[in-house]
């Protein structure tokens, strides 16, 4: 029996969901009209679309018999040796299987990150003393909200702010000195020292990628005058356009890892390059004692602790899906993996749609921020601020806030505008900036993949046809 929810529930449902990203999908799904283009969840259809359903789950079967039973929580042999060898290439550093451990997402996996680097490390390990609750966490800002679910809900440690410059020729531009100032102001507020500096690489939503050159230098810095772990998030890492003039750079590639890899972890997940963001599966990439300790489960004399996957697991369904894209080979042939194809062909619609997407965006006067030979992930960081402040004339517009706007903590200029855009007739939805703790109100994310270009395109003539409406008062 199919047991549906009504738009009354729906809409009940959807005003309990703290993270606005989160609601945005909801509200897609649920309450939505037709007509709507949602451009604001991280989302990633070029895959799926193009080569995923017809090359490997058109050949798959239903769920065999295999798959109803229990899996290891943090994936099996197979599938941790399967995604090694992924991110080896992906990384161009060898990844080995039995630092991989899986997790029900990348939120997930940060999350036990932050329990586990809250273990001390054993009599003759290297390490700096355990994390503790209430410890800080560094995170240049803008930054994808989910980190304030990951590190404080349950692990209790405090997100702090690493305030990008919003103008000037350094405008979004992630440095050494940036970080500096927040560790050492920080002190001066509190007495304590942050703990964990988290970088996204490549950033979302801006969607550079960080240069080795200051990849080598906070990380030096981190690594000989700070007690900071760092973790690396790099779910993106497959999303490159074209010409970019700043490659990719692994955290495993840099100088300051090889001298101190008990200090340094990653964290990936299929959601994002792969476009498989509803089935939850992320993984911790670490050697350090403590974090594998915590992974794997201790059967101590003084103390039994269950793998933290246990309570956030790879569950046999996830298993079976990942192990089909896996160990799928184009056209059956066993010449190539599929893996290698997708990501080879996820450039080329990736590169075609940015082209495509900036060229309508250029043509419709809709600034953004963005340097030439810049990676840009899935995102553009749309520059609206221009328009704070501006309404249509009187009497032409009349819309209700979509239900689950109140209490946002987003500027009421920024968020009268993010309303404005996703009510009818335009329709779209943008994530507003202050979600993601941008410096400055204004700035909205454009997610690209989140549909089609032609869709994309239509959506960005909907947008640019409504900020031409809006004129300023008084």
């Amino acid at each position: 029996m199919t047991v549906s929810t009504g738009p009354t529930e729906s809409a009940e449902l959807l005003a309990r969901i703290p993270d606005f990203e989160q609601a945005l999908a909801y509200y897609r799904r649920h309450l939505a009209p037709d007509t709507a283009i949602d451009l604001s969840v991280a989302e990633n259809v070029l895959v799926y679309e193009d080569s995923m359903q017809k090359m490997v789950f058109d050949h798959t079967a239903l769920l065999p018999e295999t798959y109803i039973h229990y899996m290891s929580a943090y994936g099996t042999p197979d599938l941790r040796n399967e995604v090694a060898a992924l991110l080896s290439k992906a990384f161009k550093v060898p990844v080995e299987a039995g630092d991989v451990f899986g997790t029900g997402g990348v939120g997930s996996a940060l999350e036990c990150l932050a329990f586990a680097l809250q273990d001390p490390p054993e009599p003759g390990e290297i390490g700096p003393p355990p994390l503790v609750e209430g410890d800080a966490v560094l995170l240049p800002a803008p930054y994808w909200q989910g980190f304030n679910w990951s590190f404080e809900q349950r692990p209790k440690l405090k997100c702090v702010s690493v305030k990008l410059p919003t103008e000037g020729p350094e405008r979004f531009r992630l440095t050494l000195d940036a970080i500096k100032e927040e560790y050492f102001k920080y002190h001066r507020l509190f007495g304590a020292f942050p703990r964990l500096l988290v970088l996204t690489n490549p950033h979302n939503p801006l969607g550079v990628n960080y240069g080795k050159q200051l990849l080598e230098e906070i990380y030096g810095w981190v690594i000989d005058e700070t007690d900071m772990h760092v973790i690396s998030d790099e779910i993106y890492c497959h999303s490159q356009v074209d010409g970019v003039r700043v490659p990719f750079t692994n955290a495993f590639a840099l100088d300051a890892y090889r001298r101190a890899p008990e200090r340094i972890h990653v964290v990936w997940g299929f959601a994002k390059d792969f476009g498989l963001s509803g089935f939850r599966t992320g993984f911790v990439v670490s050697k350090y004692g403590p974090v594998q300790r915590a992974m794997l489960g201790t059967k101590g004399i003084e103390e039994k602790k269950h793998p933290m996957s246990w309570f956030t697991p790879v569950d046999s369904l996830k298993h079976y899906v990942l192990g089909a894209i896996l160990e799928t080979t184009v056209n059956g042939t066993g010449s190539e993996l599929y893996t290698d194809y997708a990501m080879r062909r996820y450039r080329e619609l990736l590169s075609a749609s940015f082209e495509r997407v900036k060229d309508r965006l250029v043509a419709r006067g809709i600034e953004f921020v963005h340097t030439e030979g810049d990676n840009p992930a899935q995102f553009f960081w749309l520059d609206l601020t221009s328009y704070l402040g501006k309404r249509p004339p009187e009497g032409t517009y009349s819309a209700d806030p979509l239900p689950f706007t109140e209490n946002s903590g987003v500027n009421s200029d920024e968020l009268w505008l993010f309303n404005y855009l996703a009510n009818s007739p335009t329709e779209v939805t943008l994530l507003p900036g202050e979600t993601m703790h941008s410096p400055a109100p204004g700035y909205f994310r454009l997610c690209f993949t989140a549909y089609q270009p032609e869709v994309v395109r239509e959506a960005i003539d909907r947008v640019a046809d409504a900020l031409a409406e809006l004129v300023i008062v008084g």
